[in-house]
């Protein structure tokens, strides 16, 4: 960080990850950032407060980082306070998902995770997709995704993890019936018939060993678009075979388009229900915008992971 102020700003959401973890939080960020050398000022969440508006006042008075303690919520939230801004950002995951921690290699063990903000990193510029007024940084989808996760409740995720999914998957089938979709990519549209619409920041499952897509691809500028045609068990099947087994490859039942600019997905009868990082944020029609090297964050060292 050179010679500026080493003032931290810690924005810890106390409802994520595991019963108790805000202390290990606490305990973990006392061990690595000490004083004189950091100074630490630690924000704990509150309901309905405006995460965007906190950290920009932090960054106002001078802070030379902000860091996100828990799950994709939290960071979004965060991390819209930062858009366009010189102060990078820090992830400590403790959610579900973790997708964007994930996407960019950041340790999913607590004290590697602040290990890594306290010690020796690289600065990402990271692209934003942009609906309406907020900005997220993983993916925005129609379809399956966003009714499995509003069928999710936060207890189920709190107790089974990532498994919660699956469960509301295997309770409520019917929300892999393909509908049909407008889709507009820069200002070109097409109607398909899908499960399932995806506008994603990265690359997903195509270069192994990355799940999704090398890092870079998360500041190249590009909206990555998935569309799942898949109908019957068979064909779920043979995607899932051709995304694990054939990583890759180009996979059935799985079409790949990319945009420069925008992205919309509508639908041509009743509205769908989208989710933006993981959280419900609405119905169609949703339009998506490419905001090129929205935030800088703190990333491992490329090869050192």
């Amino acid at each position: 960080m050179g010679n500026i102020s080493r003032k931290v700003f810690v924005v810890i959401n106390p409802s994520a990850g595991k019963e108790g973890q805000v202390d290990g939080v606490r305990e973990e960020l006392a061990r690595y950032f000490i004083a004189p050398r950091w100074t630490l000022e630690i924000h704990e969440t509150a309901a309905d407060e405006d995460m965007a508006a906190v950290c920009r006042a932090a960054c106002e008075r001078g802070v030379s980082l902000v860091i996100a303690a828990g799950g994709d919520g939290t960071l979004v939230g965060v991390a819209n306070g930062l858009v366009n801004g010189p102060v990078p950002l820090g992830i400590i995951p403790l959610g579900t998902g973790n997708d964007l921690a994930r996407a960019l290699t950041i340790p999913l063990k607590l004290d590697k995770a602040v290990e890594l903000l306290a010690g020796s990193h690289v600065v990402m510029e990271v692209d934003a997709l942009r609906v309406g007024g907020r900005h997220y940084f993983s993916n925005v989808s129609v379809g399956f995704s966003p009714e499995m996760m509003s069928g999710t409740t936060s207890g189920n995720k709190k107790r089974f993890g990532r498994l919660a999914y699956v469960l509301t998957m295997v309770r409520r089938a019917s929300i892999f019936r393909q509908q049909r979709y407008l889709l507009t990519l820069d200002g070109r549209a097409r109607s398909i018939r899908a499960v399932e619409v995806m506008i994603s920041n990265t690359t997903l499952l195509e270069n192994p060993p990355y799940v999704f897509g090398p890092p870079e691809t998360l500041s190249d500028g590009q909206l990555e678009v998935y569309v799942v045609t898949a109908r019957t068990l068979g064909d779920y099947m043979r995607l899932a075979w051709d995304l694990f087994a054939r990583s890759g490859k180009p996979a059935a039942k799985l079409l790949h388009w990319t945009a420069g600019q925008s992205a919309c997905i509508d639908t041509t009868r009743r509205a769908r229900l989208v989710q933006a990082d993981g959280e419900v944020i609405g119905r169609t029609p949703v339009i998506i915008q490419m905001v090129p090297k929205a935030i800088r964050v703190i990333i491992p060292i490329p090869g050192l992971v």
